[in-house]
């Protein structure tokens, strides 16, 4: 019969960074030493934790992953920084989490409920009341749970037989087969690396290379008819991840230097929903008006939303924009006449 030794008991502190440094490594981050001291001294500074330290403790802690946690951690020369060989380990220790800890935990747990289709959400369930046996949250009741209510605007197409082989292949870095139709008629058989994982506009969406077309795509997961995972695998490219941001989120030509008179409750909404990270709003006529600049939108995004506040938003220029709006409410004035 095998002997497993127990796991070391750490100190708090320690083990926050053991963790912190586990994360990043997960991420493909590469921390070094330096850029480990200055995390850490964030993390006292901005959260409050009581983990900061110097490179010769940093360097202790990685060796502690090693030799107490098997980690398969090795520093490259060249990027510079630390990388896992395989990305199958786990940092498996007991966790000893604060209040604040085990509410973040929590809500975390709400939101993969109503974000997350299944069967991922169960997984996060069932890893947070793993975490949870350990840890007694006696500050949190059963009726302060329930209360908590988060209605999230996603799932609105049913993507659970897709979803798990897709959410699984990103996880893993490995190829995808799909079959995607695209709305339009055109249904193909693509080979895809799907490299960053998003939810945009209420449906769930993945930025991948595609072998099809030799460029990069986004696709929508809803449209994706059938996925098989493949065991050719892939490098993240961190220049594809850092590309995925709220102003380059899909693949439409953007019109520049879009704007648009608002009113009524357009200005709350054009807050609450932005289309660019640079949109601004300033007021007009004492008040009674904003003008909502927007630096770059593509038509798909801007004209849905301005016919969406139902008059509460005119589009002002370019005239694209303009004419696009006029089209699309002529349209559906020729629609509501009656036969």
């Amino acid at each position: 019969m095998e002997n497993t030794l127990p796991k070391p008991v750490l100190p708090r502190k320690q083990l926050h960074r053991l963790a912190r440094i586990a994360s990043l490594l997960k991420k493909n981050a590469y921390p070094t030493p330096d850029s480990l001291v200055a995390e850490f001294d964030a993390m006292e500074l901005y959260k409050g934790l009581n983990v900061k330290c110097g490179v010769k403790t940093v360097l202790r802690d990685i060796k502690v992953l090693k030799s107490e946690f098997d980690c398969p951690v090795e520093y490259d020369r060249l990027k510079p920084g630390y990388y896992l060989r395989h990305h199958g380990w786990d940092f498996n220790c007991p966790a000893d989490l604060t209040e604040t800890g085990m509410m973040a935990l929590i809500l975390g747990a709400k939101l993969a409920e109503d974000i997350f289709p299944d069967p991922v959400r169960g997984r996060v369930q069932t890893a947070v009341d793993e975490i949870l046996k350990g840890n007694t949250p006696d500050f949190l009741d059963t009726t302060c749970v329930k209360s908590l209510k988060i209605f999230a605007e996603s799932g609105t197409i049913d993507v659970s037989e897709v979803f798990p082989v897709v959410f699984e292949a990103w996880q893993m870095h490995r190829r995808l087969k799909i079959t995607y139709d695209d709305l339009k008629g055109s249904v193909t058989e693509r080979v895809i690396d799907p490299q960053v994982l998003f939810l945009y506009d209420k449906e769930w969406r993945i930025k991948a290379f595609c072998h099809l077309k030799s460029a990069l795509r986004t696709f929508v997961i809803g449209r994706i008819v059938h996925a098989e995972m493949l065991d050719g695998t892939f490098e993240p490219d961190m220049k594809i991840i850092d590309s995925v941001t709220l102003d380059m989120l899909v693949s439409y030509r953007r019109i520049e230097n879009v704007q648009i008179r608002l009113t009524g409750d357009a200005r709350k909404f054009a807050l609450s929903n932005k289309m660019h990270s640079g949109q601004t709003i300033t007021p007009e006529d004492g008040g009674k008006s904003w003008l909502f600049r927007i630096p770059a939108v593509p038509l798909e995004v801007a004209v849905p939303w301005i016919m969406s506040q139902k008059g509460d938003a005119i589009p002002l220029a370019p005239q694209e924009v303009v004419d696009a709006v006029k089209a699309a409410a002529q349209k559906i004035c020729s629609l509501c006449r009656p036969a």
